[in-house]
């Protein structure tokens, strides 16, 4: 059309409608075969006045892992207090462990600990002092393995 060609732009528009009826890409065309999608503001005012509000459609299943996760959760809580008959002993049982546990820990000296600690870290034996022999057998003992390998 902006170079003026009104018979190319004519021949155009043809093809490109009939290109259209042939796939059918038209809006009629299209509207008669799915009656159950809704395409315009007035098929939408219309299902609100006919059915009176919109539905809200729930589904009771799970729609992702988080959602499983928390399903499979909430269903072993269940089973889990209303099936488990000794769960109240169990509980008693793991909290007497608990505070018997924490007593114990308050009985143990701290300082009594660190004095052992301290010997064993400065008695004789801890403080020997390598030799050159002692690096000497060392580089020895490296060379018989480095020949067997």
């Amino acid at each position: 059309m902006d170079a003026g060609d009104i018979d190319g732009f004519t021949k155009m528009q043809k093809a490109y409608d009939s290109l259209m009826k042939s796939g059918k890409f038209t809006a009629a065309q299209n509207k008669g075969e799915s009656g159950n999608v809704i395409d315009s503001i007035g098929e939408l005012v219309a299902l609100c006045e006919r059915e009176g509000f919109i539905p809200r459609y729930y589904v009771d299943t799970p729609n992702d892992k988080v959602d499983r996760t928390i399903q499979d959760l909430q269903t072993y809580t269940q089973t889990l207090i209303n099936e488990e008959a000794n769960l109240g002993t169990m509980i008693e049982s793991a909290l007497k462990k608990i505070e018997a546990d924490k007593e114990r820990e308050a009985q143990v000296d701290v300082d009594d600990i660190d004095e052992d600690l301290e010997e064993q870290m400065f008695s004789e034996d801890a403080m020997k002092v390598l030799s050159d022999d002692d690096f000497s057998d060392f580089n020895e003992f490296e060379e018989e393995d480095a020949a067997l390998d």
